[in-house]
């Protein structure tokens, strides 16, 4: 990604990420807040690049730190949400084929979107707060 290199970092780039990728699933989730009752269920799209137990290439900072900041808020959503009995899942979906990846992803989209659509159907308040790839294993915050 341009301006994501050390000694070349675009903070204006970096700002846009942080408002997409943490912001904006914070400003849905307080939207939809009225809305949310017992058996409700949050799921947040994040990525393993936002593991910073994970992270052993560095680089890519605006979308790092995105996507750690997105895993915090999901852990603060379970914890908020808990006493409303509203569940809360932060997923990674594998490394997908897309535009994104240069196309060259391991996982074709609707396999991804269906192990994704497992892992949210399986969430329930004893699971919540979780950060899970989509195949179910655990990642590392």
């Amino acid at each position: 990604m341009a301006g994501e290199e050390l000694g070349k970092l675009d903070f204006g780039s970096i700002q846009h990420q942080l408002e997409v990728n943490a912001l904006g699933p914070l400003r849905t989730v307080e939207v939809f807040l009225p809305t949310l009752s017992e058996g409700s269920k949050v799921a947040l799209i994040t990525s393993r690049m936002g593991s910073i137990g994970d992270n052993g290439s560095g680089g890519y900072y605006g979308y790092r730190m995105s996507k750690a900041a997105l895993n915090a808020a999901g852990m603060s959503l379970a914890h908020d949400l808990r006493s409303r009995g509203v569940a809360v899942i932060t997923l990674h979906p594998g490394f997908v084929r897309t535009g994104m990846t240069g196309n060259s992803g391991g996982l074709d989209p609707a396999d991804s979107a269906k192990m994704l659509l497992d892992r949210i159907d399986a969430l329930a308040l004893k699971t919540t707060g979780k950060f899970l790839h989509a195949n179910g294993e655990e990642l590392p915050w």
